[in-house]
């Protein structure tokens, strides 16, 4: 261990679980990354991390890479070192944050798979409405688009979320933190087609009804809240129906929506609020992704292109 770890690399990993509310699970992944750093520079540089400079850093990225990392996993190391030197910054540690003028580690990650609109909007009809899951999976669907959230938000969302007359909702996000957003009408139309009939179809279908599907919003015929891997399971079965690739993310939607908000002119700032993204860099990618797509479409059209 290095001489962070028993003081100020322990003070950080209670400040991560205990004052911003993170998973037991992230915050092992950031003792892992921060510690792996640690033994790196005590070892080779002869520097502790807390006291580490822009170069030490470089080196530690330089040597996993050689080592075999894949450029994500080099992004989330070089994103736990951010988060790490910005608290020493901010509790009086550092005078500096070292990592700021380090740039790469996050270009050349691979860019979210990103629908055409046509083709999000057949994912969207795919649901039959002759079942009550069909009815379920159209207003999810519409919700997941509409708002852009991730799958833990969708199916975290409660009854009392909901402000259908002005067509919000409050989200729960990472480190609990909760946000208001708008979404689209024709996600609140369906979800009052759901609410009138299917929700409450669905929880008579079940043997037991968990105490906490009483309150969520979308549920299953097992009397309990849906969870991450239902939605995923669904948005593949709809993606193979309607003939997209194979390789659809329970996140897509939120890439799309994410997106096709720039495609339309959207203020990065403005679309970095709705995500709940903390880091502007985090919704940076999906500005690469548009110029993805412009270079893609120019190759295509333009008689140069070729």
């Amino acid at each position: 261990m290095t001489r962070d770890g028993p003081t100020l690399l322990d003070d950080f990993l209670y400040h991560l679980r205990f004052e911003r509310g993170l998973s037991p699970l992230t915050v092992v992944a950031y003792e892992s990354d921060l510690g792996q750093a640690g033994e790196f520079l005590v070892e080779e540089r002869s520097r502790d991390l807390s006291g580490c400079d822009r170069e030490d850093l470089e080196a530690f990225l330089v040597e996993r890479a050689a080592a075999g990392d894949k450029p994500r996993s080099r992004a989330r190391k070089l994103s736990a070192l951010r988060t790490y030197m910005a608290w020493l910054v901010d509790r009086g540690y550092r005078d500096s944050d070292p990592t700021t003028r380090i740039v790469g580690a996050r270009m050349d990650q691979a860019l979210p798979v990103v629908l055409k609109v046509e083709e999000v909007e057949r994912l969207l009809a795919a649901p039959g409405t002759d079942r009550p899951e069909g009815v379920r999976d159209r207003a999810m669907l519409e919700i997941a688009y509409g708002s852009g959230l991730r799958v833990s938000e969708l199916v975290g969302l409660r009854l009392g979320d909901l402000d259908m007359d002005r067509a919000l909702l409050r989200v729960t996000g990472k480190g609990r933190k909760q946000r208001i957003v708008p979404t689209s009408q024709i996600a609140i139309e369906r979800v009052e087609t759901y609410l009138a009939s299917a929700r409450g179809e669905l929880l008579r279908a079940a043997t037991r009804v968990r105490p906490d599907a009483r309150s969520a919003l979308f549920v299953s015929r097992r009397g309990a809240p849906l969870t991450r891997q239902g939605f995923w399971k669904l948005i593949k079965k709809y993606g193979q129906q309607v003939g997209l690739p194979d390789d659809l993310h329970p996140h897509t939607l939120r890439h799309c929506f994410a997106s096709h908000l720039l495609a339309g002119g959207a203020d990065l700032r403005v679309v970095q609020t709705l995500l709940g993204h903390t880091d502007i860099r985090t919704t940076e990618i999906y500005t690469h992704v548009e110029l993805s797509h412009l270079r893609a479409e120019y190759a295509k059209r333009h008689p140069r292109g070729r």
